[in-house]
């Protein structure tokens, strides 16, 4: 559905949004015409940036100077100088959600939502040697990137074992659409995955390899770029090599690739 407008614009303090802005800024909030929701799978696909939340159901992402909270039905964005200035961005913000209804066709949805883990209950199974072989400078550093999706289990080569595994599963509609997601338990006392080799069973170069690992486990481009200490233009050229070698069309499939063959 497109989302014909917005209302009850209003302004407050930014609080920690204000290093963002020079001067004076405000947290604008609006509530939106249409329940925006449909989009945030799409949203999700297209931003390398976005972090589709589940509880409350939202999704967050830079746009355009400012970060944006979008809800079903409302959004809070920030930062502000006046509301001359939260009002124009409102107007082109509705129009890249427009404008990506309108496209959501020859787009592919992901559903994958972000699901921060505590950081303290992660730095338990690690060893806590800040041995810095993930690439780290710490295992607090480490649990840390766990928990927020820039870093994989892979990556620690003393992570503690499973107890069990499970397998995630596409649930579709009749027109083959993606509307859940269905999990297994594959069985308990499970040896822990193997490390991936420098050649994977498709073909991936040890750099695709590393690449692939950290966007299964749900870093973006840029995170990955930072990560490896190498260009986000050329982490794209990456993920491009990856999807081709693997037969996939977006990063879900590739992250259920790589748990299928370990590499997780």
């Amino acid at each position: 559905m497109l989302i014909p407008g917005y209302s009850d614009l209003s302004l407050a303090r930014a609080g920690a949004m204000t290093h963002f802005h020079p001067g004076p800024s405000r947290c604008a909030r609006f509530r939106l015409a249409a329940d925006a929701s449909p989009l945030f799978p799409y949203l999700n696909a297209v931003l390398d940036h976005a972090l589709y939340r589940e509880k409350p159901e939202c999704v967050q992402f830079p746009f355009e100077g400012a970060f944006c909270t979008l809800y079903p039905e409302e959004a809070v964005a920030a930062p502000f100088a006046g509301l001359q200035e939260a009002a124009a961005f409102v107007g082109r913000l509705l129009r890249f959600l427009n404008d990506l209804h309108r496209r959501r066709s020859s787009l592919r949805p992901v559903y994958r939502r972000f699901r921060p883990l505590p950081v303290f209950d992660l730095y338990k199974l690690l060893p806590q040697s800040n041995c810095r072989r993930c690439g780290l400078q710490s295992c607090l550093a480490f649990a840390a990137a766990l928990s927020r999706g820039g870093a994989s289990p892979g990556q620690c080569p003393d992570f503690a074992a499973p107890l069990y595994c499970q397998a995630v599963y596409p649930v579709r509609d009749r027109q083959n659409r993606l509307v859940s997601t269905l999990a297994i338990d594959l069985g308990h006392d499970q040896p822990p995955p193997e490390r991936g080799p420098a050649e994977t069973p498709a073909g991936l170069t040890r750099r695709e390899t590393q690449v692939l690992r950290l966007l299964a486990g749900g870093a973006t481009n840029v995170e990955i770029a930072e990560e490896l200490a190498i260009s986000p233009n050329t982490i794209k050229i990456h993920v491009t090599h990856i999807f081709d070698k693997l037969g996939v069309g977006d990063r879900t499939r590739a992250a259920v690739w790589a748990a299928r063959h370990h590499l997780l």
